[in-house]
């Protein structure tokens, strides 16, 4: 059974193997898809770019933490996914919480992501 799209979404933040986590973006973002980080002020546009902030944001959080992503709602209205979400550390205990606006194109893919961190 396929993970369900939220799954595999979150899954692009803490994929281990570089090569892994690059082919799941390549393959749910649409190429000049948007990232809108809150907690930065910033838009980081295009795959490259998103696959080069998110292994930023792996190796310098995730890995050295040992954090895992929980869905803890998603809520679904045409081609827009709400996803709010929480940032567990090794005993499971919250260490951060975020709600993600994805809107996805036509073909399913990402087309922007607004990202709000620190939400409850």
């Amino acid at each position: 059974m396929k993970p369900e799209f939220h799954e595999r979404y979150l899954r692009t933040w803490t994929e281990p193997d570089p090569e892994i986590r690059r082919h799941s973006i390549d393959q749910l973002w649409a190429m000049d898809g948007r990232l809108i980080v809150s907690s930065l002020g910033t838009t980081i546009q295009g795959t490259d770019d998103i696959a080069a902030h998110i292994a930023h944001v792996h190796d310098d959080k995730i890995t050295a933490n040992e954090l895992r992503f929980a869905c803890d709602q998603q809520v679904v209205a045409g081609d827009a996914l709400l996803l709010r979400w929480s940032m567990l550390d090794p005993s499971g205990e919250a260490v951060g919480r975020g709600v993600d606006v994805v809107l996805r194109d036509g073909d399913g893919r990402v087309e922007t992501v607004y990202t709000f961190m620190g939400v409850n």
